[in-house]
């Protein structure tokens, strides 16, 4: 199967990413943001806009060692710069597709460009997802457990938000583990897809893409099972994923303090950012545009009040649109070495 998505789908992600940046400038300049933007100028702590961008350069920095850190243990001749190159191109197919459903195919794509088998890339993609979704549920309980009180006395209908959320990322995680795991779901669960496949005529020779899936298949559970062994290994990704979310979420927080405001707790921002990731990770558009600015904008504005436009417009510059633009740079300037003849 060849890697990309259809022409149509992309044409449809870029397009809501074009209107909800146009969107984004609307509102900003139109809904008293550029005024108050003005106002915030003349009092703005730069050393705090620089924190935040410090922290997002620290975020793709250590997703670049969780990716590093995986694959090198099945691949020692994986260099910093090939990781450094996936972890962008990861965050922007991440940040154009929905429910960042691009990052995984992405990275597989430019795995197996550099010669790792099919199952061993995805093998180690699905352990990396598989941490990182839990890592960001316990997380995500943890904080409504601390804070949901605080939030809910405000806002009565954030419970049922929350709630949806948590049960989604929950799903997705008990099913990543299963098909980590149970040889026969996985294997059931592709031939019934290549079933489908063969069916509608989209594959030609079932039984030599069975062969394929087996040995494939045999490969990814082999090496999942090796990288679930190495707690070294496990170790190190689990903590590179905690400090990851931590400086993701502690982002809001430094925009908060540039504004030259400070009557809000660090901790309690955080838990906003928390709730707000939830109601984006439901949201079934590219970078969960508007359920990301309209969460932004019903949880932070008991922090930001009236300069809430300004700060929706700067985090998602720096959060959301640099990803993108940073991403493109490695995605379109930075190729990687055609793929022949690869099934997935």
């Amino acid at each position: 199967m060849e890697f990309g998505v259809n022409m149509k789908n992309k044409i449809f992600n870029i397009t809501i990413i074009i209107v909800s940046l146009l969107f984004l400038i609307y509102f900003f300049i139109f809904q008293d943001g550029l005024r108050r933007f003005q106002d915030i100028l003349k009092i703005i702590r730069v050393e705090w806009l620089i924190a935040a961008a410090v922290l997002m350069l620290l975020y793709w920095l250590l997703e670049t060692l969780i990716i590093h850190n995986l694959t090198r243990y099945l691949f020692p001749a994986q260099k910093p710069l090939q990781s450094l190159k996936a972890a962008m191109v990861g965050q922007f197919f991440g940040s154009v597709t929905p429910y960042q459903t691009g990052a995984q195919p992405s990275l597989f794509y430019m795995f197996v460009g550099e010669g790792i088998e099919a199952g061993s890339a995805s093998s180690i993609l699905m352990m990396k997802f598989v941490i990182h979704q839990s890592i960001l549920t316990l997380f995500s309980f943890a904080i409504i457990i601390m804070k949901f009180r605080y939030f809910n006395s405000m806002m009565p209908h954030l419970f049922y938000i929350c709630l949806l959320g948590f049960l989604f990322n929950t799903g997705i995680i008990m099913a990543a583990v299963m098909f980590s795991i149970n040889k026969k779901v996985t294997r059931s669960f592709l031939f019934a897809i290549l079933k489908i496949l063969s069916k509608i005529r989209l594959v030609k020779d079932v039984n030599k893409n069975v062969s394929h899936i087996e040995n494939n298949l045999k490969d990814f559970h082999d090496n999942a099972e090796l990288i679930a062994k190495n707690f070294k290994v496990l170790i190190k990704v689990v903590l590179c994923n905690a400090f990851q979310l931590l400086s993701f979420y502690s982002i809001p927080y430094c925009i908060y303090r540039s504004f030259n405001l400070n009557g809000a707790t660090f901790w309690n921002m955080l838990a906003a950012q928390t709730f707000v990731m939830m109601i984006v990770s439901i949201v079934p558009l590219p970078g969960g545009e508007g359920g990301a600015e309209g969460g932004f904008y019903f949880l932070f504005s008991i922090f930001f009040k009236k300069d809430i436009v300004p700060a929706i417009f700067l985090w998602r510059i720096i959060t959301f649109y640099s990803c993108i633009g940073i991403g493109g740079i490695f995605t379109i300037f930075i190729p990687n070495k055609k793929v022949k003849n690869t099934k997935v």
